[in-house]
């Protein structure tokens, strides 16, 4: 029986030589981590804009150094686009063709096909971008191998990746219909790493309702996140409460207020 690297270096050679589209989070760095594991000739490049998370770009620098990969930063002014700033349901698709489309034409002059770090198990209508991925014809590796989020964990152990905590860019933390400005992101941002500062280690979002910080965590990390929420009000949130942690849980708040 194939191991999963074997059955995904397969399909990596089809695409060699490659641009990996790395973001810093779990799946890409492993995706990046198979690629070198199995000879392919390989660069970087990580996307860097107002949605970024603080620490991810660092993250992928840092792994392509240890690596010894050729990393390129792409610098994009996302909010500067009126229509990505007006923060509609397809804000996923829109932001994803605005920063990936001058990557892939960068590709293409250099004779890279551009992957990324989909997965077997992300579900197309929790992940609005990927049509964006179709169209400009990025491939995800992953999901051409069937291999899903507990294969990719497992394979990043054997390659020794760190295990990092599933993140999502900061545009997230803000209801659709609201304007997203880069006030609002610095708030959610610095309110996130002050309460990792505080020791929370696990999955973190402070979605922004109004005035109002939602802080979601995990359920074991509750009682330490309750502890330090009422900090929060000195990133100007009026209210703070915490909750536990929901995937697409910025929509969910959206509902409670209609």
């Amino acid at each position: 029986m194939k191991t999963v690297l074997s059955k995904l270096s397969v399909i990596l050679k089809k695409h060699s030589p490659m641009m990996i589209a790395l973001s810093g989070g779990q799946d890409s760095l492993t995706l990046l981590a198979a690629a070198k594991a199995a000879g392919i000739p390989v660069v970087v490049a990580t996307v860097i804009s107002e949605f970024e998370v603080p620490g991810e770009a660092e993250r992928a620098k840092e792994f392509c150094r240890i690596l010894q990969v050729q990393w390129y930063p792409v610098h994009v002014r996302i909010l500067e686009d009126a229509a990505i700033a007006a923060n509609p349901i397809d804000r996923c698709y829109l932001c994803k063709k605005k920063i990936m489309g001058p990557l892939v034409e960068v590709a293409k002059v250099h004779g890279y096909n551009v992957c990324d770090g989909t997965h077997a198990d992300d579900v197309p209508e929790e992940r609005p971008g990927s049509a964006a991925l179709q169209e400009l014809e990025i491939r995800s590796p992953f999901v051409e191998a069937g291999i899903g989020k507990e294969q990719i964990m497992s394979l990043a152990k054997e390659l020794s990746v760190p295990v990092i905590p599933p993140s999502s860019c900061l545009a997230t933390r803000i209801p659709f219909g609201t304007v997203i400005t880069e006030e609002n992101l610095r708030r959610v941002a610095a309110a996130e790493t002050f309460l990792h500062e505080q020791g929370v280690t696990g999955i973190l979002r402070v979605r922004m309702i109004g005035d109002e910080a939602v802080v979601e965590v995990e359920a074991g990390e509750m009682q330490l996140a309750s502890k330090h929420a009422v900090n929060l009000e000195q990133f100007g949130f009026s209210r703070v409460r915490v909750a536990g942690y929901i995937s697409g849980g910025v929509t969910r708040w959206k509902q409670t207020q209609q």
